[in-house]
């Protein structure tokens, strides 16, 4: 039996419906250990939704806005596209901004700045602020607010902005659509997610993949992967900085980057023996109901991610870390540039560090793999022993942990992050993975297309930077699941890369006009 505080309130119980009297299930202790779960829940939706997680100078004197003479190179731009690119018009520019939501000031300097720099002007509206001009321009903006439970609602919202934006540019003759979005990973996951099914749902609308929106970001989050690998830097410095972000937008090359699924598959007896009487997933996943929630008594929960997959010491430490931060302690530790210092702690106190630490449930010490991505009828499943490991990373870019490059530069020349395969990488011990984290490389041990393995008790998982821990063993699938286009900033001038991260990593497959 796992020790209460290890268990997390990601995937936690159902709160009962309101106006409807129920008596109180049997919950497991450890789902209510840590304060309230909806606080946890609000937390987790609202960095999920792009809430500004920046901290350090800009909260004090980075929030001056841009000069006026700073803004003449843009506009510029702006009116000069036509006689560099033939005639065509430059490309259309939304932009995503949380003003409501995690640091307001920097957010809303963030708004204000992005409103100012491409030339809009707001009306409130129902569930936001939507640019309400009457003709189409080449720049807007849009800002979803309110609190967070009103986030998890605004899916909608967001497919109709990019449909009515899609259909006016047909109107106005206007080929190409660019998305600015200002938050961390999880926030591009999810405006890939609206992005995936507002195309599902209007088809006439995106008949080629060309048509779908390329995704540019302002580094707002915390770990920002995704954003250091392109080339957007680690984090936004001064909200002035949004001049080169959009400059770079405008300028950028289109790459393309494999996104992956992971689909967990509970067994409702494996929850029951945990006394999990309901269950919800954290806000980057969506059950998959087919009907019903517990058919053949199964709960299936499907989620995605672009970066990285782990399972072990580094997700627990994460987890740790993330609780840690909602404490007046952890606040403090981070405003004052402490972060370190807690995450030292976390891995003392989840036994990160312990060298008498059980390794990983994997059923067997064996998981399943297909060595090809092509279709599964003609790709078998193979087996492969990975032993008694404490720590198992699937890797599709060249950045982890914040910036972290556990592949050798021998290792980075045979990765692609749009080759529709994986870098498996395993840890045995705490002391890989302090190297690891301290900037060692790690030996990959697979490049799989897809993998399957299955867990036997609970255990710590993360995905692009979130984590949380599985209330009972379970099934674990990640296969391919489809090509996004992302924006990586001009080499010339330069984006943002240091060390081993290099713009040669992301290979443009499409002319950037």
């Amino acid at each position: 039996m796992l020790e209460p505080q290890r268990h997390a309130r990601s995937f936690a119980p159902m709160p009962s419906p309101p106006l409807v009297s129920v008596s109180t299930p049997n919950y497991a202790a450890s789902f209510h250990e840590f304060g309230r779960q909806d606080q946890e829940e609000d937390t987790m939706l609202a960095r999920y939704h792009g809430r500004i997680e920046i901290r350090g100078p800009l909260r004090f004197w980075g929030l001056q806005q841009a000069r006026p003479e700073a803004l003449q190179p843009v506009r510029q731009f702006f009116d000069g596209w036509s006689e560099t690119h033939c005639g065509q018009k430059p490309p259309y520019i939304l932009a995503f901004v949380n003003s409501m939501s995690g640091n307001l000031r920097v957010s809303q300097a963030i708004k204000k700045q992005l409103n100012t720099l491409l030339d809009h002007k707001f009306t409130p509206s129902g569930r936001g602020e939507v640019s309400n001009n009457e003709r189409l321009r080449e720049r807007r903006i849009w800002r979803f607010g309110g609190r967070t439970a009103t986030l998890r609602r605004c899916g909608r919202h967001v497919r109709d902005v990019i449909r009515d934006t899609k259909r006016l540019m047909a109107v106005a003759n206007i080929t190409q659509l660019r998305f600015l979005v200002c938050g961390g990973d999880g926030t591009v996951t999810w405006v890939l997610h609206e992005i995936e099914a507002c195309k599902d749902e209007n088809r006439d609308l995106f008949k080629l993949r060309e048509e779908e929106p390329a995704i540019g970001v302002v580094p707002a989050g915390t770990g920002n992967d995704l954003a250091r690998s392109l080339g957007w830097g680690p984090k936004l410095r001064s909200v002035a900085a949004l001049v080169g972000y959009v400059q770079w937008s405008l300028a950028a090359d289109i790459v393309p980057l494999d996104q992956w699924q992971v689909t967990i598959t509970f067994d409702q007896a494996a929850l029951m023996a945990q006394n999990v009487s309901d269950l919800r997933g954290p806000p980057a996943f969506r059950e998959k109901t087919n009907g019903s929630p517990t058919q053949h008594g199964k709960r299936v929960f499907e989620g995605y991610f672009q970066n990285y997959f782990s399972i072990g010491m580094d997700a627990s430490v994460t987890h740790g870390v993330e609780r840690a931060r909602r404490s007046c302690l952890g606040k403090l530790c981070f405003l004052f540039g402490l972060g370190k210092v807690c995450y030292a702690a976390q891995a003392y106190r989840t036994g990160g560090f312990s060298c008498c630490a059980a390794p990983l449930s994997v059923q067997g010490d064996t998981l399943q793999y297909r060595s090809s991505a092509s279709s599964a009828a003609s790709t078998p499943w193979s087996e492969l022993e990975v032993g008694g490991v404490r720590q198992l990373t699937l890797m599709n870019i060249n950045s982890y942990g914040s910036g972290r490059v556990v592949l050798s530069r021998e290792e980075l020349s045979q990765t692609s992050p749009s080759d529709h395969l994986l870098e498996l990488v395993t840890l045995s011990n705490a002391c890989r993975f302090g190297c690891v984290m301290a900037g060692g490389t790690a030996e990959v041990l697979k490049r799989p297309a897809a993998l399957k393995l299955t867990l036997e008790r609970p255990e710590a998982v993360q995905m692009d930077g979130e984590s949380w821990v599985l209330p009972a063993g379970c099934q674990l699938e990640v296969r391919w699941h489809r090509t996004v286009r992302m924006l990586r900033p001009p080499t010339c001038p330069m984006g943002s890369w240091s060390g081993r991260q290099v713009p040669g990593f992301w290979h443009p497959k499409e002319p950037p006009f």
